[in-house]
């Protein structure tokens, strides 16, 4: 007997199927919004936008918490937009999902070097090699890590293993070659013109044994004066010896030795002032990390020196100390203090040796991966009696992987007569590990007197 078809049944045939029409629905949507996401966080990538892609790669992950190629988008994402700490917890998420997982192994190692912690990324990587031998990336890892702690007997190497292991890959061979311009003697050139001074500097940098460095360099100053006509008051010839030795990341020792050699213009009437014959010059510094985001640095210097006319001796003692700190990784600040016994800016004898105090704020934002601003403001500027003060306020932005751009703006604090303002537009040109250059415009305004004055900035590792 033929079973009747009945309303309740096709009720719920209509149900049913209405229920899974709604269901493919959804899912098509729920599939629409993760690729528009998806699209959304590779159009942030090409723009170089780190903050729109995190914000897309969160949501992706809010919805596939257990999808590891999500989660290592994500977490690369992070590390662009330099929030580390959160890399790092997205990349350990990875492993505890797939605990051999040498992609995520190598993120925190990057993520580590790039904070300075230079025993949590070497063990980083050297897991990432135990466990992946045939991924150059580590051997990478471990070589740069050598090379920004400066142990440059390691790093060479690791470098030199990689480029036997993987001759026919250029990333490595070309990271060898950048690497080994670093062990180079390099060279570098200054010109700046100005209303109140030109500075004519060159100079040669040699590294050896490793861990120092040794270098020569000669400076020449004139100064002017705009109040009269831009006239060239005197001269000033420097020939200094340098040295470094390297303990580690952000730990030094530096030493530099100056003979500096004074020829006035203008007769010593008209200075109005005892002026300097000629001087040497000490400087020791020493620079330790105090923790990875607290960098401390002290200086001492002494300085000889003989007055033109009298020819009386005295000497000008100068001690600074200064802390960097990173306190997180877009924002850091610069907090110093000294003390300075020197002739003052209008003395005519030695009897008018005084002691001031020092100061030296200043502070540093990466707005973005592309844009930093800073800001620093000095008190008795070195080698120069004469100023109060110098505030300084600067904008770097990366046009490309080559080319930047550079804004500032100056105000120097004279002690007598008018202050002096600038402002500044230039661009730094980095086509490879050889050259680094920078050259501008600026202008320059002290009291009734301005004019247009160039820089031009040239370093070249062999």
């Amino acid at each position: 007997m033929k079973r009747p078809f009945s309303v309740f049944t096709l009720g719920c045939a209509i149900l049913c199927l209405n229920t899974a029409v709604k269901a493919d629905t959804s899912h098509n949507v729920a599939d629409n919004a993760g690729t528009d996401l998806e699209q959304k966080a590779a159009d942030a990538a090409r723009r170089g936008d780190s903050s729109d892609e995190v914000a897309a790669y969160e949501q992706l992950v809010d919805k596939n918490p257990d999808s590891v190629p999500l989660l290592l988008k994500y977490a690369d994402a992070l590390k662009k937009d330099r929030q580390w700490d959160s890399a790092v917890s997205e990349y350990e998420k990875v492993l505890r999902l797939q605990p051999n997982n040498t992609e995520a192994i190598l993120g925190i190692g990057t993520v580590r070097r790039w904070q300075g912690n230079i025993d949590g990324a070497t063990s980083a990587y050297e897991r990432a090699r135990t466990q992946d031998p045939k991924n150059p990336e580590a051997m990478l890892g471990l070589a740069s890590t050598f090379a920004i702690d400066h142990n440059l007997d390691s790093a060479d190497a690791y470098y030199e293993q990689a480029v036997q292991k993987w001759p026919e890959n250029s990333e490595v061979q070309q990271a060898a070659y950048d690497f080994r311009r670093q062990r180079n003697p390099k060279l570098y050139g200054y010109w700046e013109s100005g209303l109140s001074s030109e500075t004519r500097q060159g100079g040669a940098i040699i590294p050896f044994a490793g861990q120092e460095e040794v270098g020569v360099e000669y400076q020449k100053i004139i100064n002017f004066a705009p109040q009269l006509g831009h006239t060239e008051i005197y001269s000033r010839d420097d020939k200094t010896l340098l040295y470094t030795h390297y303990f580690g990341l952000n730990h030094m020792l530096d030493f530099a030795a100056r003979a500096s050699e004074y020829k006035y213009n203008v007769p010593d009437s008209a200075l109005g002032y005892s002026s300097i014959d000629t001087y040497h010059e000490y400087r020791i510094r020493y620079t330790v990390p105090i923790t990875q985001q607290q960098v401390f640095a002290v200086r001492y210097t002494a300085r000889p020196t003989i007055l033109k006319l009298s020819q009386d001796k005295f000497t000008a003692h100068k001690v600074e100390a200064e802390l960097n700190s990173h306190w997180t990784p877009r924002f850091s600040t610069l907090l110093g203090g000294g003390w300075l016994r020197d002739l003052d800016s209008n003395s005519t004898s030695i009897s008018n040796l005084t002691n001031r105090s020092l100061v030296k704020v200043g502070v540093q934002l990466d707005m973005t991966n592309r844009f930093s601003l800073a800001a620093k403001y000095i008190t008795n500027p070195d080698l120069d009696n004469t100023m109060r003060a110098t505030s300084i306020l600067e904008g770097n932005y990366s046009i490309t992987d080559t080319w930047s751009g550079i804004a500032r703006a100056r105000l120097d604090d004279y002690k007598t007569g008018a202050n002096q303002t600038g402002t500044y537009l230039g661009l730094r040109f980095v086509p490879n590990s050889h050259w680094w250059s920078e050259f501008g415009l600026k202008y320059e305004q002290r009291g009734s007197e301005s004019g247009n004055y160039g820089l031009v900035s040239i370093n070249y590792r062999f």
